[in-house]
């Protein structure tokens, strides 16, 4: 979940624990709101560091009441011992906020680090979404004016969670549909999803995933929900072959008796020996991708020229935000490499639009 949301939920249940000074204790629930993202420091050292270790140990289930006694201890050196344990609580509540914000996304946290590189995510919300932000802001201000406060943070907690359970409700019913609609000659994929799309807990992104192909519609659950049974692979259109440019393809989100589905073909993937500055950046972009696929695979002068993508953040008519291009010399050693999209594709993109 993106900062804005983490600090205002920080200081909305800074406002439920009591404490020497409120205004104070909004201080206090917004640094602990904002705490475990220290870890984007990583950005400045390597992009890929930060992709690899993101929302890691600093998000973990053992970090949390780590970091409230030591936010705690911190307010007793500056404020006394009638800190301690308002501060302890403060942080325990708005840590555990933080990492269900996070787990909710599609991004993947890593709640048992260090003893497990798993990446838990329960794909009910998109990164940014301001259902949930805006009755938090609101409990910011109603804090920040003193007006009725304890009141306003609680409905405003009681709004935010509530529309969490119906995007929870509605994922299910996607994921249902997802079951149903996206197999591949009745073989089950190897991966499977429904995930959130922007601005709306009734739109979703169905993904299924094998090595070499990946199966995408785009679902828009009725009002209602509770239809999930009727779902069958008859009623959907056959499906259709996706091409790869830098912005994924114009789609419509239908309802469930008339989903379209996009096949993208993946190249086999290529085997080394590849040199271990190669071994490293493949391997920390497959550790993050949770749909990779390997888009291009050719030689040019000798060289190898490799284009991966992560489909996982797919949004129609948007550009792809997790493209990988290397270029590898003969000798597996790596030569160039960038994350996203250069001039080179941004021609072919224009010159696909035009035709």
């Amino acid at each position: 979940m993106d900062p804005l949301t983490h600090a205002t939920a920080g200081v909305v249940i800074s406002q439920l624990i009591p404490g020497p000074d409120r205004k104070r204790m909004m201080l206090a629930g917004l640094i602990f709101g904002l705490l475990p993202d220290i870890d984007y420091i990583l950005i400045f050292i390597d992009r890929l560091a930060l992709l690899r270790h993101h929302r890691g140990i600093t998000h973990s289930l053992i970090a949390l009441p780590v970091l409230a006694w030591l936010g705690a201890l911190v307010g007793r050196a500056w404020g006394g011992r009638a800190w301690f344990r308002p501060l302890f609580l403060t942080g325990l509540a708005v840590l555990a906020s933080h990492l269900l914000l996070d787990l909710v996304t599609s991004y993947g946290t890593k709640l048992l680090s260090p003893f497990s590189s798993a990446k838990l995510s329960l794909d009910w919300v998109f990164i940014i979404d301001p259902v949930i932000t805006l009755p938090l802001l609101a409990g910011t201000v109603a804090a920040f004016l003193g007006f009725q406060v304890r009141r306003a943070a609680a409905l405003c907690l009681s709004v935010a969670g509530l529309y969490l359970l119906l995007c929870g409700f509605f994922h299910q019913q996607a994921l249902v549909a997802a079951r149903k609609v996206l197999s591949a000659n009745g073989e089950a994929p190897l991966r499977l999803a429904a995930l959130p799309q922007p601005f709306s807990c009734r739109r979703w992104h169905l993904i299924a995933w094998w090595p070499a192909e990946v199966r995408q519609a785009f679902l828009e659950v009725p009002r209602t929900g509770l239809w999930g049974a009727r779902v069958a692979a008859a009623d959907v259109s056959p499906p259709q072959e996706a091409c790869f440019n830098p912005r994924a393809p114009e789609a419509r989100f239908q309802p469930p008796d008339s989903l379209e589905v996009k096949v993208w073909r993946g190249e086999p993937y290529p085997i080394g020996p590849f040199a271990p500055d190669t071994h490293r950046l493949l391997e920390s972009f497959l550790h993050f991708a949770r749909f990779p696929l390997l888009l291009k695979c050719s030689l040019q002068g000798g060289d190898l020229l490799l284009t991966w993508l992560d489909l996982r953040f797919t949004v129609p008519g948007r550009s792809f935000p997790f493209v990988l291009a290397m270029e590898v010399a003969p000798d597996g050693r790596l030569k160039h490499w960038r994350m996203g999209y250069g001039p080179a594709d941004r021609q072919e993109e224009q010159k696909n639009r035009r035709s």
